[in-house]
C-alpha cells in the first residue's frame, strides 16, 4: 500500500507527543497493529510532518531485522548510534557530536563491532564509526550493561540537548532481547528531555513468542513515559479514498463492499487484492467508476496478504522474480553491490532491472547508498513490506536455497576480508543454512563471545545453540555446552546451567579429558554457591576433592581457581591459606595475569581479616601489574581496596587518595556504578575530615551517576551520606529534605533497612529541635521494621544511636548509656570512627550525672577524632570538654 489515507486522529495525537516532547515532555509512543495495518506508514507520514514543523529537529529511523536481529544485540540502537555521530555539525551544535562520542561513550563504540552486526546495519555501522571518529573503539569489553547503557544515554541526552530527537525503531517484534533493555533504560530518562522516541510492533507475534518488549512497554507505562497507539480499522470513506487515490477514479459500491467483505479493513491486504483483482482484469473502469467485471472464482481468491503478495510475484516477468528471491537471501534490506555478484551480472545491468521494481510493481524502494568495507560503493534497497521479503524467501526450496546462502556468505566474506568478525553473526546463518557446519559453528562461537563481552546474554544463548546444532567433535559439544552454562548463570538461570555443566561432563567422561571435566566441576561448585542450594560445608568439601585432584592432575593454574572459590564460602576459614598457595603457585607460573588476580585476591582476604595492613603490599602489586597491562577497570579495583584498608586503619588523608585515583580509574575505564561508588565513600571521607565543599560535590556526583543509571538502589547511600553532611553541618532544613527523599526511595524500592536509617536521621532531627512526640513515633517505626536483631547492622547502629538520644532526652540516662555500650562494643573491630561517634555520645549522656567519668571517655572520643583528622567531631568533643571544664 503506497497511497495513504485515513488516520487523522493517530496523526493528530504523534503531533501532541511532539509538541510535548518540544517542550522538554519526552515519552514513547508504540503503534501497534496487525501484519498489514499501516504501522510503518503512518509514522513515516508523521515524520515528513513532523521534519516541517521541527527542522531543527533530528529525526531519525531504524528497524530491527527478521532474519538476524535476534541474535544482532543493540542493532537498531547501532544504527541510530551510527546517525547521531555522523550527521554533520549544524548551526548552534556545542562542538561535533562524533568528538564527544568519542569522550563520553567509548565503550559503546567498542560495542557496535562486537555487537556481531552486518552490512545492512550494524558491521557497516561499525566500519563507518571507525573511520569517522578515527578508530577510537577499543576491543576491551565494558565493564558492566549499566556501563554499556549509561554511555548510550550520555551520547544520545548530550545529541538531545542540542537539537530535539524524534527516534523510529520499526518492527520492535523482532528487537534482541539487549536492544529491549537498552529501550527499557532509556526510556526512563527521557521524562524531562526533548525526545519523542516510536516503536511499532505486531501484538499477535509478541505474545505468540512472549517477546520482551510486552513487559518493558508494561513497565514503562507504570512510569508514565510510554503509551499505545493501537490502529483500529480504516473506515469505510478512507479505504474509497484509497482506491481513488490509487486507480485514479472511485469505486462502485458493490466493488468496495466485496474488498471490505474478502479483505477485512487491513490496508495492506486491501490493496494487494485490489491490485489483483486490476491485474486479472476482474476489476475494470467503467464510466468514470471501478467495477467488478465479473465475480471471480473462489478458488482463485486470494485468502491473506501473503496469498495475495505471493500471486502478484509469480505474474512477473522471470528475470525480474529471480532477482528478488536472489534479493532475499540477504535480508529485508539490501545491497547492489552484493546482490550482482550473486547473481554474477552487471551492477549497471542489476541497478537498471531494479528501476521497474521501485517504480511500476512496488515491490522494492531504494534507501539510499552505502560505502562497504571493500570500497565499493553499493545502493542499498529495502523490500516495500518484510512480508514480501518473506514470501520470497521461504519459497526458495531444496539445493538452491542452500547454494544461495553459501554463496552469499563466501560474498560477504571477501568483502570483510579485514575483520570478518565484524559480520560473524550473519555468517553463522547463512552458513547454517549453507549446510556447512564447521564454518556456522565458527562463526556462531565467535558472534556470542562478542554478543557476551556487551552484555547480551540471551543474543550469546541463541548463537550458541546454534553452533552447539553445528558441532562436529565432543571438544566442540563441551566447549559450547561450557559456554552456555556461563550464559545461563550470568542471567541467573542456575539450574539450567548445572543442567547444562552435568551434560557437558557426560561428555568429557566419554573421552577421559580429565582436566576438563575438573573445571566443568569447579564451574558447578561457583552455581552451586550463587544458586544457594547446597550447604557451604558440603561445597567446601566438594572443593577440597578438586584441590586434591588437581594436585594429582598437575592441573596447576586450575588449582588457583579453585582455591579462590574458598573466599565467597562462609565458614571456610582457609581462604587465607589457600589465597597464599594460589599465588605461590601463579609466581612459579609466571602468567602475568594469574599473578596479578593472585595477589588481588590474597589482598581482599586480608583487607577483611584482623591484620588490613598485611593486605597493601599485595594490592600494590596487583595495581603495578594491572596498570602495566592497560587494565584501568582493575586497577581502580586495587585503589579502591586499598583506600578502604586506609580507612580501616584510620589514616583518612591516604584514603581519600586512594578513592580519588579509584574514581578517576572507573571514569576513565567507563564503568558507571563502580564511580559512583566511589564518589559516594570519597564524599562521606570528605564529610569527616570537614571538607564540605569537596563532599557535597562528590555525592551530588554519585547521585547523577545513579540517576542517570536508572538505578535507584545505588542512590540510598548518596542521598543518606548528603543528608548527614548537612546535618553534621547545621543545615537542619537541607538534611531533612534528603532524608525525606532517601525515606521516599527507601520504601518505593523495598529497602527496609535504608527506610530505618531515614527514620532514625528524622528522628534525631526533631529531638535536635526539641519535638519529642514525633522522634519516638520514627523510633517505634524503626523497631517494627528491623530484622535480625542480633546481628549488628547500619540500621541497628541508627536505631541504637536515636534510642539512646531520645532515652537521654526523657531522662532515662541509664537506659541510654547501656544502648550506646552496646554499640561500642560492636563497632570496636569496625569502623573507629562510629566507635568514637558512640563514644562522644556516651561521654555526653555521661557527663550529666558523673562529669569526673566521663571526661575520660570524652578525651578517648577526641583523641581518635584526632587521629583520624575528623575535625568537625574532634571540635565537638572539644566543645563539650571546655563545656565541662567551664562547669566544674
Amino acid at each position: 500500500m503506497t497511497v495513504f489515507v485515513g488516520r487523522t486522529g493517530e496523526l493528530q495525537e504523534l503531533e501532541r507527543r511532539l509538541e510535548r516532547a518540544l517542550d522538554r515532555r519526552g515519552s514513547i509512543v508504540f503503534i501497534t497493529g496487525d501484519a498489514g495495518a499501516g504501522k510503518s506508514s503512518v509514522v513515516e507520514r508523521f515524520l515528513v510532518d513532523a521534519a516541517l514543523k521541527a527542522p531543527d529537529a533530528r529525526i531519525i529511523g531504524t528497524a530491527c531485522s527478521e532474519q538476524y536481529g535476534a541474535g544482532e544485540p543493540y542493532q537498531p540502537f547501532a544504527e541510530g548510534f551510527r546517525d547521531l555521530v555522523s550527521e554533520p555539525e549544524r548551526r548552534g551544535s556545542k562542538g561535533r557530536l562524533k568528538e564527544m562520542a568519542a569522550e563520553l561513550a567509548p565503550y559503546w563504540l567498542a560495542a557496535i563491532p562486537l555487537a556481531g552486526g552486518l552490512i545492512a546495519a550494524t558491521a557497516a555501522t561499525a566500519v563507518e564509526l571507525k573511520k569517522t571518529l578515527g578508530g577510537v573503539a577499543t576491543a576491551v569489553a565494558p565493564p558492566s550493561e549499566e556501563a554499556l547503557f549509561f554511555q548510550f544515554t550520555e551520547v544520545f541526552l548530550t545529541a538531545a540537548a542540542h537539537h530535539p530527537i524524534v527516534l523510529f525503531i520499526d518492527d520492535l517484534h523482532w528487537a534482541d532481547r539487549a536492544s529491549v533493555s537498552l529501550l527499557a533504560h532509556l526510556g526512563r530518562k527521557i521524562a524531562d528531555q526533548p525526545v519523542l522516541i516510536l516503536g511499532t510492533y505486531r501484538p499477535a507475534d509478541v505474545e505468540v513468542t512472549n517477546h520482551p518488549i510486552k513487559q518493558a512497554k508494561l513497565e514503562l507505562e507504570r512510569y508514565g513515559i510510554a503509551h499505545e497507539l493501537a490502529l483500529p480499522p480504516l473506515e469505510t470513506d478512507a479505504l474509497a479514498q484509497f482506491i481513488r487515490e490509487e486507480l485514479g477514479a472511485p469505486p462502485t459500491p458493490e466493488l468496495l463492499t466485496w474488498l471490505e467483505r474478502r479483505a477485512g479493513t487491513n490496508p495492506l491486504f486491501f490493496g494487494e487484492l485490489l491490485k489483483w483483482l486490476v491485474e486479472h482484469r476482474i476489476a475494470q473502469e467503467q464510466h468514470g467508476e471501478w467495477a467488478l467485471a465479473r465475480l471471480p472464482e473462489e478458488i482463485e481468491i486470494p485468502r491473506s496478504a501473503e496469498s495475495a503478495i505471493e500471486k502478484r510475484l509469480t505474474r512477473l516477468q522471470p528475470d525480474l522474480y529471480r532477482l528478488l528471491e536472489y534479493a532475499s537471501v540477504e535480508g529485508n534490506e539490501f545491497h547492489s553491490t552484493i546482490l550482482a555478484r550473486l547473481r554474477d551480472i552487471d551492477e549497471l545491468a542489476l541497478e537498471e532491472a531494479m528501476e521497474p521494481l521501485v517504480k511500476v510493481h512496488r515491490l522494492v524502494r531504494l534507501a539510499g547508498t552505502r560505502t562497504l568495507p571493500d570500497g565499493e560503493l553499493a545502493s542499498v534497497y529495502e523490500f516495500q513490506h518484510s512480508l514480501v521479503q518473506d514470501v520470497l524467501h521461504r519459497n526458495l526450496q531444496g539445493k538452491r536455497r542452500i547454494l544461495l546462502h553459501r554463496k552469499i556468505a563466501e560474498i560477504l566474506e571477501h568483502i570483510y576480508a579485514a575483520d570478518p568478525a565484524l559480520i560473524a553473526h550473519r555468517l553463522a546463518i547463512h552458513y547454517d543454512e549453507a549446510r556447512d557446519p564447521e564454518r556456522a559453528y565458527g562463526f556462531a562461537v565467535s558472534a556470542a563471545e562478542r554478543a557476551s563481552h556487551v552484555y547480551a546474554h540471551w543474543d550469546a544463548i541463541e548463537l550458541l545453540q546454534r553452533a552447539l546444532r553445528n558441532s562436529l567433535s565432543d571438544d566442540e559439544k563441551t566447549e559450547v555446552l561450557d559456554r552456555l552454562a556461563d550464559e545461563h548463570r550470568l542471567i541467573g538461570r542456575y539450574s539450567e546451567a548445572l543442567s547444562l555443566l552435568r551434560d557437558a561432563l557426560k561428555v568429557t567422561a566419554s573421552r577421559d579429558d580429565h582436566l576438563r571435566a575438573l573445571a566443568l566441576k569447579r564451574k558447578c561448585v561457583v552455581v552451586d554457591r550463587e544458586f544457594g542450594n547446597r550447604s557451604p560445608e558440603r561445597l567446601l568439601d566438594q572443593l577440597r576433592e578438586l584441590a586434591q585432584e588437581a594436585r594429582q592432575l598437575e592441573a596447576r593454574a586450575e588449582l588457583c581457581h579453585i582455591l579462590w572459590t574458598y573466599r565467597g564460602l562462609p565458614g571456610a576459614g582457609k581462604a587465607h591459606e589457600a589465597a597464599q598457595e594460589a599465588l605461590r603457585i601463579a609466581e612459579e607460573l609466571g602468567e602475568p595475569a594469574l599473578v596479578a588476580k593472585a595477589q588481588y585476591e590474597l589482598g581482599t582476604v586480608l583487607l577483611l581479616g584482623q591484620e588490613p595492613a598485611r593486605a597493601i603490599p599485595h594490592l600494590r602489586e596487583a595495581l603495578r601489574l594491572y596498570t602495566e597491562q592497560e587494565d584501568t577497570d582493575r586497577a581502580g579495583l586495587c585503589h579502591n581496596c586499598l583506600a578502604i584498608v586506609h580507612v580501616r586503619l584510620g589514616d583518612y588523608r591516604m584514603a581519600i587518595q586512594e578513592f580519588d585515583a579509584a574514581a578517576g580509574a572507573f571514569e576513565s575505564a567507563g564503568d558507571p556504578p563502580n564511580a559512583a561508588s566511589v564518589r559516594n565513600n570519597l564524599g562521606v571521607l570528605l564529610a569527616r575530615i570537614g571538607d564540605w565543599g569537596r563532599a557535597e560535590t562528590n555525592l551530588r556526583e554519585a547521585i547523577r551517576i545513579a540517576q542517570r543509571m536508572d538505578a535507584t538502589a545505588r542512590l540510598l547511600h548518596p542521598l543518606e551520606n548528603l543528608a548527614r553532611l548537612h546535618q553534621l553541618k547545621g543545615d537542619r532544613e537541607a538534611a531533612r529534605e534528603h532524608w525525606r527523599r532517601l525515606l521516599e526511595k527507601a520504601r518505593e524500592t523495598g529497602y527496609w533497612n535504608a527506610e530505618i536509617i531515614a527514620r532514625c536521621g528524622l528522628g534525631l532531627l526533631d529531638l535536635e529541635e526539641g519535638d519529642l512526640p514525633p522522634a519516638r513515633a520514627e523510633l517505634d517505626e524503626t523497631r517494627r521494621l528491623q530484622r535480625d536483631e542480633d546481628a549488628w547492622t547500619e540500621s541497628r547502629q541508627a536505631c541504637q544511636l536515636l534510642g539512646a538520644r531520645l532515652a537521654a532526652t526523657e531522662g532515662d540516662l541509664d537506659s541510654a548509656i547501656e544502648l550506646l555500650e552496646a554499640g561500642e562494643t560492636a563497632l570496636a573491630s569496625r569502623d573507629r570512627f562510629h566507635w568514637a561517634t558512640f563514644r562522644l555520645a556516651h561521654g555526653e549522656i555521661l557527663a550529666r550525672k558523673d562529669p569526673e567519668r566521663a571526661a575520660p571517655i570524652l578525651r578517648e572520643a577526641l583523641e581518635t577524632f584526632r587521629n583520624l583528622g575528623a575535625e568537625p567531631m574532634r571540635q565537638k568533643a572539644e566543645s563539650l570538654l571546655a563545656k565541662m571544664s567551664d562547669v566544674s
